[in-house]
C-alpha cells in the first residue's frame, strides 16, 4: 500500500484639556478655524468631560481604517432628564469602531500568559483571525490589516534593526511596551515596506495610541510622552532623503540598505540552511521568502482545478481534460500561466476577493500552491501503476485534510472512496464547506478524530493514504512566516524494517523534476527551481510502502 508523506514548509493633539467654564456649544466644534486638524478636534471631544460630552451629543465615528470623522447629532440645550440619561448611557458604549491598523497592533502587541520570553509576534496572524472584530471589518480593510501583520512577521528583523539604530534604547520597557514595540513596527513597516504616504503611516499609526483606551477598554489612556515617543521615531525615520536616484527616499530607507534579508531569519535556522543546502542556496530560500527589491514582490496565487491530477495521471491526457483546463486559464486572464503539473497561476491582471473571480461559485478551483499538489501526485502515480489506471475500486484515506486541498484532489481525480480524518473541529468545518462548494461531498467521508485513533473496518481496504503532516511551516514564509529534515525519515526507517521508500521517478513529478534527489525524495527549495516554479513553497515529499 502506497503511503505520501509530505512535510509543508505581515499633528499632534494637546495631552491636556482645561474644562471650560462655560458650556461649549457643539456647533462651534464644527465652526472652528478650517486650519485646525480634525485631529484636535476629535481629541478634545473625546477628552470632554462626561457632562459636557453628553450634553453636547458628539460622537466619533469611524468610517473606515484610514480617517476618522465627526458626526453630529442635534440637541436642544434644555433637553429633559429622560434625553439627558439616553445620552449618558450612549456615552458610556464603545463608539469608536476599529480600525484595520488598531487590530493589526493589537494582534502584535498581544502575547499568551507565560510567553514572556516569546517574541510578540509569534503566531500574530492566527490572533488577529481570532479577534471578532476582524470579521467585521470590509474585505479591504480586512486585507490591509492582514498585509500590516504579515510584512511585521516577515520583515521584523529588518524592522527592529532599523528601530536600535534610532532609539538609543530598544526594545522599550515598561508597561506599554509591547503595545508601543507594535506600534514602531507597524509604522515602518508602512513606510519601509509597504510604499504608505508617510503621513498617513505616521499620523494615522500614532492614532492608534491615543484610541487606544477606548477601543480596548481600558481605564486609562497611554502616556502622552509615549505617544510622543512614537510619533517622533516615525516622523525621523520618514524624513525626506532624497538623491538623484530616488526623490521619495526616506531617512528610514537609509538604515534599510544597512540590513539584509538574512536579518530577518533566526540565526540558528539560517545556519542550518547553510549547513544543509549551502550558503548561495540559503540565500536563494531568504530573497524567495523575503524579497530584496520592492518590485519583485508579487501576490503569487496558485490555483488547482478539477482537471488538474487527471491531466498529469492520464497517460493518454485525453482532449478533453486539456481542453477543460485551457478554459479555466483563458477565464483567468491573458497572463494566467499553466504550470507543468497542471495548476494555474493567476496573473496581476486578476486581484480582489478570491469569491468574486471566475468559476469559484461553480466549484471548479480552489487555492493551492503548486508544491503543495505534489504529495497527492505521487500518491496517485504509484497507485495508478499499480493498478493499471483503476483508480474507481480504490479507498484512499488524507490524515490531517483541513482545509482541504489534498483531499479534492484526490477525490477528483476519480478515486472510488475519499476519507478526510481531521483532528480539529474548528478546521474540519472549513474542509466541509470547501467540499460542499466544490461539488465533492458525495466523494468524501469527514471524520473528526485524530489519525493515530482510526481503525477501518474489518471489510475495509484501504490503498493509500496521504499524510501531510503538521511541522512548522518554515517553507511557506514566503506566504506566511514561522524546518523540518528528511532526519525524521531517515529516523524512521532506521527503526521500521516493515517499511521502505518506494523512491519517485522525476517524470513523475513535471516541472519539479531538478527537486528530486538520489533517494528518490521530493524536496523543494523556495527559489531554487528555475523558470515559473522558482517561486513557489518549499515541501518535502516522500513515498513509502509497506513491505510485504
Amino acid at each position: 500500500m502506497p503511503f505520501a508523506l509530505a512535510q509543508s514548509q505581515c499633528s499632534e493633539a494637546p495631552s491636556k484639556y482645561t474644562e471650560a467654564k462655560k458650556p461649549i456649544n457643539p456647533i462651534r466644534c464644527f465652526n472652528m478655524n478650517h486650519k485646525c486638524s480634525n485631529l484636535w478636534m476629535i481629541m478634545g471631544v473625546l477628552l470632554l468631560p462626561a457632562r459636557i460630552r453628553s450634553f453636547s451629543n458628539i460622537y466619533l465615528t469611524q468610517i473606515s481604517s484610514r480617517q476618522v470623522s465627526l458626526s453630529s447629532v442635534s440637541s436642544s440645550s434644555t433637553a429633559n432628564d429622560k434625553h439627558a440619561s439616553e445620552s449618558k448611557e450612549n456615552s458610556s458604549k464603545d463608539v469608536v469602531a476599529p480600525t484595520a491598523r488598531f487590530l493589526a497592533v493589537m494582534a502584535l502587541a498581544s502575547r499568551p500568559k507565560g510567553s514572556d520570553n516569546v517574541d510578540s509576534t509569534a503566531f500574530a496572524t492566527r490572533r488577529l483571525d481570532g479577534d471578532n472584530r476582524y470579521s467585521q471589518l470590509d474585505s479591504r480593510d480586512r486585507a490591509f490589516a492582514r498585509l500590516l501583520v504579515a510584512t511585521v512577521e516577515r520583515r521584523v528583523g529588518q524592522i527592529d534593526k532599523v528601530l536600535r539604530s534610532c532609539i538609543e534604547k530598544y526594545p522599550p520597557k515598561g508597561k506599554h511596551a509591547d503595545l508601543v514595540q507594535a506600534t514602531l513596527r507597524i509604522g515602518v513597516a508602512q513606510l519601509l515596506f509597504l510604499n504608505t504616504p508617510p503621513f498617513a503611516a505616521t499620523c494615522n499609526t500614532v492614532e492608534v495610541l491615543r484610541l487606544h483606551h477606548h477601543l480596548a477598554r481600558k481605564s486609562f489612556p497611554v502616556p502622552e510622552p509615549m505617544i510622543r515617543f512614537v510619533n517622533g521615531v516615525l516622523r525621523k525615520l520618514s524624513r525626506p532623503q532624497s538623491d538623484d536616484h530616488d526623490k521619495n527616499k526616506l531617512y528610514g530607507h537609509r538604515l534599510l540598505e544597512a540590513t539584509s534579508v538574512s536579518d530577518n531569519i533566526e540565526p540558528w535556522l539560517l545556519q542550518r540552511w547553510i549547513d544543509d543546502w549551502g550558503e548561495s542556496r540559503a540565500k536563494l530560500i531568504c530573497e524567495e521568502m523575503m524579497p530584496v527589491d520592492s518590485d519583485q514582490i508579487s501576490n503569487r496565487i496558485d490555483v488547482t482545478t478539477k482537471y488538474s491530477l487527471r491531466s498529469v495521471i492520464d497517460d493518454k491526457k485525453g482532449e478533453g481534460i486539456m481542453k477543460s483546463l485551457e478554459e479555466i486559464q483563458t477565464c483567468f486572464g491573458n497572463d494566467c500561466i499553466l504550470l507543468p503539473q497542471g495548476s494555474l497561476r493567476i496573473g496581476a491582471s486578476l486581484c480582489g476577493d478570491v469569491s468574486q473571480w471566475p468559476g469559484y461559485n461553480d466549484g471548479i478551483w480552489w487555492v493551492q500552491d503548486a508544491s503543495s499538489t505534489l504529495p497527492a501526485i505521487v500518491l496517485s502515480q504509484a497507485l495508478s501503476k499499480k493498478y493499471d489506471g483503476d483508480l474507481n475500486s480504490l479507498h484512499v484515506l488524507d490524515m490531517c485534510s483541513a482545509p482541504g486541498g489534498k483531499t479534492s484532489q484526490l477525490a477528483s481525480a476519480g478515486f472510488g472512496r475519499v476519507t478526510a480524518i481531521e483532528a480539529s473541529e474548528r478546521r474540519s468545518k472549513r474542509l466541509v464547506e470547501n467540499l460542499d462548494r466544490l461539488n465533492l461531498s458525495d466523494q468524501c467521508k469527514v471524520m473528526v478524530e485524530k489519525g493515530q485513533n482510526y481503525i477501518p473496518s474489518k471489510d475495509e481496504e484501504i490503498h493509500g493514504i496521504l499524510l501531510d503532516v503538521p511541522c512548522s511551516a518554515t517553507g511557506t514564509g514566503r506566504g506566511r512566516p514561522d524546518e523540518e529534515s528528511e532526519d525524521q525519515l531517515s529516523e524512521l526507517l532506521a527503526n521500521n524494517d516493515s517499511i521502505s521508500t518506494l523512491p519517485i521517478l522525476p517524470i513523475e513529478v513535471p516541472g519539479f523534476e531538478a527537486a528530486v534527489d538520489e533517494n528518490g525524495w521530493l524536496r523543494v527549495l523556495p527559489g531554487v527551481l528555475e523558470g515559473d516554479l522558482q517561486s513557489t513553497d518549499g515541501f518535502f515529499v516522500a513515498r513509502i510502502v509497506k513491505n510485504a
